[in-house]
């Protein structure tokens, strides 16, 4: 019985000393994101301290099973994704092009996960891995839609001595939170989860004066 005690000390310390490394989606590396609220955090800016503060609320050991809390709840955001396509015109004339730009087919929902939180992806079905996918599902909403593959082809004028961005920009909704898993009433994981979905999205051009 003592070294059943011992071994399950020894894999709580190593399993609660795992480092917050961020798996993380293309959303996180998107150029701009900026949150309704000004409080409100992706995970993987979240802090050592931040997390302990979090880690602290779930204050209540089960039997088994994942417990999880909610730290941002479906925050309204809006992002920049990429720069589709930058056209200088340092010349005295206007110039105009004929663009072609094609979507990609994707699903407009993304998964983060941190420390002993796992996400698992099986041909188009993406969600965290075991029971606390079901767990965080409970506890926010989300809807998992997807854009078929399109293309668009427009003229653009771009005046002398100026530059044009066509930029991908959208609207999305963001939740995050911690979890901690439970056997016999002893902590085994701990972690960060995070969901990510695009509302709107669309291509805008930005005409801007050359420095």
């Amino acid at each position: 019985m003592q070294k059943i005690i011992v071994f399950c000390l020894a894999f709580w310390i190593v399993m609660t000393s795992m480092p917050l490394i961020c798996r993380a989606e293309e959303y996180t590396s998107y150029q701009e994101i900026v949150f309704d609220d000004d409080d409100a955090i992706l995970l993987k800016s979240l802090t050592e301290e931040d997390y302990a503060t979090y880690y602290a609320l779930l204050d209540e050991p089960r039997m088994w099973g994942w417990q999880i809390g909610v730290v941002m709840k479906n925050e309204t955001l809006e992002f920049i994704s990429e720069t589709k396509l930058r056209i200088v015109n340092d010349g005295y004339s206007t110039i105009r092009h004929d663009i072609t730009l094609t979507t990609k087919e994707e699903t407009k929902f993304q998964l983060s996960a941190s420390g002993g939180v796992s996400v698992e992806v099986k041909g188009d079905i993406k969600k965290f891995k075991g029971t606390i996918d079901a767990n965080i599902k409970a506890e926010i909403a989300y809807t998992k839609t997807t854009t078929s593959s399109e293309t668009y082809t427009f003229e653009i004028d771009v005046d002398p001595e100026t530059y044009v961005r066509i930029v991908t920009r959208g609207k999305g909704e963001l939740s995050n939170g911690v979890a901690k898993h439970y056997f016999l009433w002893i902590e085994t994981k701990r972690g960060g989860w995070e969901t990510f979905v695009v509302t709107t999205e669309y291509y805008e051009i930005i005409k801007e004066k050359i420095a």
